[in-house]
């Protein structure tokens, strides 16, 4: 019994706002213009209307409410910004009075008024309708975007790795330079050490005159003659003496 009684009172609620949402005008009945007007019929009409029921012409009891009410919807209709507003609040009680709407009698289907209202309630809920699916699929495609810490991970994988192959390969590089380095000085300690060795074992003067054969037959073996290399052995011999002490 309770239910059957809100619903009762809900339906009579509803029936009230309907009624009134269709019998009180908007700005647009006012000014006596369709809701596609564009800017110049809106001032023309305000025009027009203002000198019609303006106090001081129309002395008529109802002229200066009209007045006012031609001025108030002007003030709204004619900038950009608040029309748009208002036709937003036009189409929410629209769809709101069509929900309510259980039944439409034919003679008012022929309306042009009403043609107008469905008109315009329809393109309405197209547009909504095109605007929850543009925000669904954004929704969509951020929800499949990939979080900040996993971007912020992957980045500093990729540059931890980075200076680990860097310490690497300069690793090598050092490692290698290193190993030449200790290979030349082993093979100069063995000739060092060669050379010591037969200077102990030929003597002096023996090392002295192999030492003046190997510079002349690098200088010009084609005129190493025997009286060629006692000639420089004569002559050099005081600084190959100087340079086998130095080795020693």
């Amino acid at each position: 019994m309770f239910l059957i009684k809100q619903s009762l009172n809900n339906r009579t609620i509803k029936s009230l706002l309907r009624l009134y949402s269709i019998g009180r005008k908007n700005h647009y009945d006012i000014l006596n213009l369709r809701k596609n007007c564009s800017d110049k019929d809106i001032k023309e009409a305000f025009i027009q209307l203002s000198k019609e029921y303006h106090p001081d012409k129309n002395k008529d009891a109802k002229a200066q409410e009209k007045f006012v009410n031609v001025v108030e919807a002007y003030n709204v209709l004619g900038k950009p910004g608040s029309r748009a507003r208002y036709d937003n609040m036009i189409a929410i009680e629209t769809n709101n009075s069509y929900v309510y709407r259980t039944h439409v009698p034919y003679n008012l289907r022929k309306n042009p008024q009403y043609s107008y209202y469905y008109a315009s309630q329809t393109q309405t809920n197209t547009a909504n309708n095109a605007r929850s699916s543009f925000y669904n699929r954004t929704a969509s495609t951020t929800s499949t975007k990939l979080p900040n810490y996993v971007v912020i991970g992957f980045c500093t994988g990729v540059a931890f790795i980075g200076v680990i192959l860097q310490i690497y390969v300069i690793r090598n590089m050092y490692m290698a330079q290193r190993k030449q380095a200790l290979e030349k000085s082993k093979k100069l300690a063995e000739e060092l050490e060669a050379v010591r060795a037969n200077a102990l074992a030929n003597g002096n003067e023996m090392q002295t005159r192999l030492l003046l054969d190997r510079i002349v037959t690098a200088a010009n073996p084609t005129v190493a003659t025997a009286s060629l290399g006692q000639a420089l052995v004569n002559e050099k011999k005081v600084i190959l003496l100087f340079i086998f002490v130095d080795f020693r």
